[in-house]
């Protein structure tokens, strides 16, 4: 009796779904619209080119070749030369430059006098990204040059290259980045923000589908359709999302670490397993705001706010670690940090199953959530008794 019971909730639902436009627009086309949003938007994987300016107040052969120098590095490049500093603040507050160095007068007469003459870096870290490039590449390129000017000035005093090099650079750093060896910006955020747009599309999804049929007076049939049941009420309308969100999941996983050749160091095959314990995570969610605020446009606000959340306690743009300790605490009550952690020891990392295990399990707890607000949410189906908002 109750796989017919089934059976019809879930008819009447695929009705409902290809019956109305928004329903597959709101799932298929707004997902699909995202990946390919934020795989074209960095598909560099940093950003190149990023206009600066040059302020050389002393104009000799030295601040010159610095300048042309600036220029040959990847993520800068010298779109102004300036006569002073006011003219090179304005370019930067009009936003035409990212930053610009200022050279002073007399600069090479103290180099050649010994006397450490400084040059000043300003940038603009309203937008941190490229401000904080600008001043990297600005920072390495005058280095480089201070460190090339020395080695001239050792070897005219008849010092060898390997006593100069010795002098100059006492340590070499040898480095290398774990997990994201390119410094590629698309490795470090399209893995989180494709996820984050799909949690987000999914609770506002689920909330809506339910809500609706509060909104619409609808309600007491989809209830007398799985004979009073709200378990089968809840999978024989959400199934089809459920599906839907699963296959957009997983063909973004394959998207990003077959095609576009995204680092994935462990099984991709249970990293999709864990794709698909988010995406019903976040169903259980969206069940469990409409179970509080059987309003739909009070659950749609409440879970459009949770959703933007996220994306600040995945941890991925911000560490955790770094955050208050109440606020650290609350970065558990947002399944797409878990899976966070799992995408880090799994793709990144190439861990072991058992380091990803209390993320797994966190995903889990999440499932049991719709218990909490069911007694409630049937009342509110079946009684109508909310106002429609």
């Amino acid at each position: 009796m109750r796989l017919s019971q089934l059976k019809s909730v879930l008819k009447r639902e695929l009705r409902m779904m290809f019956g109305r436009p928004i329903y597959l627009f709101s799932t298929v086309f707004v997902v699909a619209f995202g990946y390919l949003f934020f795989l074209t938007l960095i598909n560099e994987g940093l950003p190149e080119r990023l206009p600066v300016a040059v302020v050389d107040s002393d104009n000799s052969a030295i601040s010159r070749r610095l300048a042309r120098e600036l220029n040959t590095t990847p993520m800068t490049q010298v779109v102004a030369g300036c006569t002073n500093f006011a003219e090179a603040r304005d370019l930067m507050q009009r936003g035409e430059i990212y930053g610009f160095i200022d050279i002073p007068r007399d600069f090479y007469k103290e180099l050649l006098a010994g006397k450490r003459p400084e040059i000043s870096f300003y940038v603009n870290n309203a937008y941190l990204i490229a401000g904080t490039l600008s001043y990297k590449d600005m920072l390495t390129m005058s280095t480089l040059a201070s460190s090339a000017y020395q080695r001239e000035v050792l070897r005219a005093k008849g010092m060898d290259d390997e006593a100069i090099m010795g002098r100059i650079q006492p340590i070499v750093i040898d480095t290398h980045q774990i997990g994201n060896p390119w410094a590629n910006y698309g490795v470090y955020l399209i893995n989180v923000l494709m996820p984050g747009v799909l949690q987000l599309v999914i609770l506002l999804m689920t909330v809506y589908c339910i809500g609706v049929e509060l909104k619409t007076k609808s309600s007491r049939e989809w209830m007398k359709e799985s004979g009073d049941s709200l378990a089968v009420a809840l999978t024989g309308k959400l199934l089809p999302y459920s599906v839907m969100f699963i296959i957009l999941g997983i063909a973004g996983n394959v998207l990003l670490y077959k095609f576009a050749g995204f680092p994935m160091q462990g099984s991709l095959l249970r990293f999709s397993a864990s794709t698909v314990l988010f995406v019903l995570a976040h169903q259980a969610i969206g069940i469990l705001m409409i179970g509080l605020f059987p309003v739909l446009r009070d659950a749609i606000s409440f879970a459009a706010l949770y959703g933007i959340l996220s994306f600040t306690y995945a941890g991925f743009t911000f560490p955790i670690e770094a955050m208050p300790p109440l606020a650290q605490g609350a970065s558990v009550l947002f399944p797409i940090r878990h899976y966070f952690h799992i995408y880090v020891n799994e793709a990144l990392l190439g861990a072991p199953f058992v380091n990803s295990a209390l993320s797994v399990a966190a995903m889990l707890i999440f499932l049991a959530l719709p218990v909490i607000v069911s007694k409630r949410l049937k009342k509110a189906l079946i009684n109508q008794n909310y106002p429609i908002k």
